[in-house]
């Protein structure tokens, strides 16, 4: 009987551990618009642009997530705003590393 309620319980947490890195909704709609925005609003891309999402969930937590995903998207800005993201440093690797971990999840879904 200790058995089955053992491998009741751990079923039970299978989706929580699948999960470790849930981002907020809200979050991931942003992710997922944006991302079609990009691909001419495909309705195809809904679906690969939730998967790359997902993909990154699962390499990162979410604070590291804002962290470089805004580090990564700040390099763009011009002057000394936006040197602190371009110029060697934490922010720098910060953004290398998002934009690594953003390829991986694209090939893996098929976004172009």
């Amino acid at each position: 009987m200790k058995i089955h309620g053992l491998a009741l319980l751990l079923a039970a947490s299978m989706p929580l551990m699948a999960h470790a890195h849930d981002y907020p909704t809200a979050d991931k709609v942003e992710y997922v618009l944006e991302c079609m925005v990009n691909h001419q609003s495909k309705q195809e891309y809904l679906y690969k642009c939730s998967c790359a999402i997902d993909q990154i969930a699962q390499k990162i937590d979410y604070d590291e997530y804002v962290e470089s995903s805004t580090a990564l998207r700040h390099q763009a800005l011009s002057g000394p705003r936006g040197a602190e993201f371009r110029d060697a440093g934490a922010g720098k690797a910060m953004a290398n590393k998002y934009k690594d971990i953003q390829e991986q999840a694209r090939k893996a879904c098929y976004v172009q």
